[in-house]
């Protein structure tokens, strides 16, 4: 459980970096389950490498949640060690709902928050758990996302100036380039 939230900002206030970030990673990486009545959980499964990025969405959350870590077999690996993740809490999953994570398959509904939030940083997060930042054979930089959504796709190809890699985050480092992407 949170000992204090960022900069006293409630739980998910999207105008803070920290809260931004982690809402567009969930968005992107996170899955939300609706379990019978009032059931339910928020899993995010990553590569156990990844484990202090589960840890620091922990920290920022006030309510209780759990780290486990699990090895198994998948079709992309004999052995895949992973951490994951899991946030029960009504409270916060209803909120979580209405500021844009929809319940269950996610990847052609999800869109940007809905009122305002933090730009950079929620773009920053859909890109750490989806994208990738890295330099083409020719050593120029590109920023690369690939989602099924179409109110992201055209979030990041029509907004002018939101299409920017920040340098830094202040609960990760996925991406630690700073690029512009240019179509």
């Amino acid at each position: 459980m949170a000992d204090c939230e960022p900069n006293g900002h409630r739980f998910m206030h999207l105008k803070a970096p920290e809260y931004a970030y982690m809402f567009g990673f969930l968005q992107a990486d996170g899955h939300l389950h609706q379990g019978a009545g009032q059931k339910g959980r928020l899993n995010v499964e990553l590569s156990a490498r990844d484990i202090d990025l589960l840890r620091a969405f922990q920290e920022l959350t006030p309510y209780s949640s759990s780290i486990t870590e699990r090895t198994r077999s998948t079709n992309f690996a004999e052995t895949s060690h992973t951490a994951v993740w899991t946030l029960c809490s009504l409270e916060a999953r209803t909120l979580l709902n209405e500021l844009g994570l929809p319940y269950g398959r996610k990847s052609k509904t999800i869109s940007p928050p809905r009122g305002e939030f933090s730009h950079r940083d929620y773009l920053r997060g859909v890109i750490d758990a989806d994208g990738s930042v890295g330099y083409t054979g020719k050593g120029f930089p590109f920023v690369s996302l690939t989602t099924a959504s179409t109110a992201i796709g055209t979030y990041c190809a029509v907004t002018p100036g939101r299409s920017q890699v920040p340098s830094a985050t202040p609960i990760g480092t996925h991406v630690t380039a700073s690029t512009t992407s240019s179509t």
